[in-house]
């Protein structure tokens, strides 16, 4: 019997044509779609369907993912039965997980989206910056030259820790471009600036987060029935702790590879990654290749899944 801990895709994996086909061949996914418009107040499905320039900004990027990732989760519960002992996303994909491990009804998540993406927008255009993806293999070199370079040129940091080779820096643009053009203190051997618009999961965003610790306050949420692991420390939530852990969700790093190695040190071997695309599953290979991990994006994935349950 496999261990099964199921993964929210993140801002990033964003693709026209997302979660059409199972909004086309289930009902299910068809009124999560319906629903998310009603409460966003837009039309969803020209975000998700049809060819526009909304998908890539962040107001409408990070609801259109986090539906289309419920559309896919719901269906795969309904077509087997999945039955997963933890749930994590990355990023924008724990609001997903929040979900999908009954602390948040389908309403209170939507309207959580909408509130960050407004958020973490409007924080954009108050502290600009940007995002950088970074190889190396020298993560503490990575960590004293971020350092260095915000004690002299302005903040910037290891926003994301995806795998061991693998890094997104994140912070005020300047200094974004100073780690880039001294690499050789870090060794790094490849850098690439990120199509993003501000500088996420650093302090620049702490108004976003504030604003969110606040909105967590106001909502009557549940209490978890299934464990999930968050992204600022890759610890398990204790529900007293939800309101100051999704702040830091927000101006803090993501611990992606710390999360990973928790959960295989504790048996899981077998990640289901849902929403658009693969990052997650080739991040995981990549963090130990002997584990299986799927990606569900179509409904052959599915089937093909139910082999390995």
């Amino acid at each position: 019997m496999k261990k099964i801990a199921i993964m929210f895709a993140g801002q990033g994996a964003q693709v026209v044509g997302m979660g059409k086909e199972f909004y086309d061949n289930f009902e299910t996914a068809k009124t999560l779609y319906q629903n998310a418009s009603e409460i966003l107040g837009y039309n969803l499905n020209k975000v998700c369907f049809e060819e526009n320039d909304m998908i890539n900004q962040t107001l409408y990027t990070q609801p259109a993912i986090l539906v289309t990732s419920l559309a896919i989760y719901e269906v795969l519960k309904e077509k087997t039965n999945i039955k997963a002992e933890a749930f994590l996303g990355f990023s924008l994909g724990e609001y997903s997980a929040l979900y999908a491990c009954g602390i948040f009804n389908y309403k209170q998540i939507v309207e959580l989206i909408r509130k960050r993406a407004y958020y973490m927008d409007k924080a954009t255009y108050e502290n600009k910056g940007s995002m950088a993806a970074i190889i190396t293999s020298d993560k503490e070199g990575l960590e004293s030259l971020c350092k260095k370079v915000s004690d002299k040129v302005g903040l910037v940091r290891i926003a994301n820790y995806n795998c061991a080779s693998q890094y997104v820096i994140s912070g005020v643009n300047e200094a974004i471009d100073e780690v880039i053009a001294r690499k050789e203190e870090a060794n790094i051997k490849k850098a690439i600036k990120l199509k993003v618009s501000g500088a996420f999961h650093t302090p620049l965003m702490s108004t976003a987060a504030l604003e969110i610790e606040k909105e967590i306050k106001k909502i009557n949420y549940n209490a978890f029935h299934t464990p999930i692991v968050m992204n600022c420390d890759a610890q398990y939530l204790k529900m007293e702790e939800l309101p100051l852990k999704m702040k830091a969700q927000i101006e803090s790093s993501v611990y992606f590879e710390d999360s990973i190695k928790k959960l295989i040190s504790e048996k899981f071997d077998l990640f289901i990654e849902i929403g658009p695309g693969q990052v997650l599953k080739n991040l995981v290979k990549k963090i130990d290749e002997n584990v299986a991990v799927v990606s569900i994006n179509c409904i052959e994935d599915i089937t093909n899944l139910g082999g390995m349950l």
